[in-house]
């Protein structure tokens, strides 16, 4: 085949630690529906409720049950998921600020931010 010759002339390798967070069990509870109690509000993103978590396909599956979401209200039909409940705890208000858990470190790295300065890239 004609990329068989190819030749690799760069490359990077992009590291991003805590990119990901981690999926404990019991966090579900606490993650939005599409549905929301204002009429023309819908939600989308990783962050709402699906089954692939804090990923890509997260997002684009919480897309397309928005926009189920989106069908069924405008044909007039009750959608089959609902309005999930807001979890008691989220309700309870206590928004005092905590250290992040498992995060060592002050670095951007530490937080996500990627490699800073210059280093070499294998």
């Amino acid at each position: 085949p004609p990329g068989r010759c190819a030749e690799l002339l760069k490359s990077t390798v992009v590291r991003v630690p805590r990119s990901v967070y981690a999926a404990t069990p019991g966090r579900n509870k606490y993650r939005p529906s599409q549905v929301s109690p204002i009429g023309n509000f819908v939600m989308a993103g990783d962050y709402a409720t699906q089954k692939y978590l804090g990923s890509m396909e997260g997002a684009v599956l919480s897309g397309k049950l928005a926009a189920e979401v989106i069908c069924d209200k405008a044909m007039g039909r009750e959608n089959q998921n609902g309005l999930k409940e807001v979890h008691s705890s989220v309700l309870a208000g206590d928004l005092s600020e905590r250290a992040p858990v498992g995060i060592v470190g002050t670095s951007p790295v530490s937080y996500g931010g990627g490699q800073q300065g210059s280093f070499d890239n294998p």
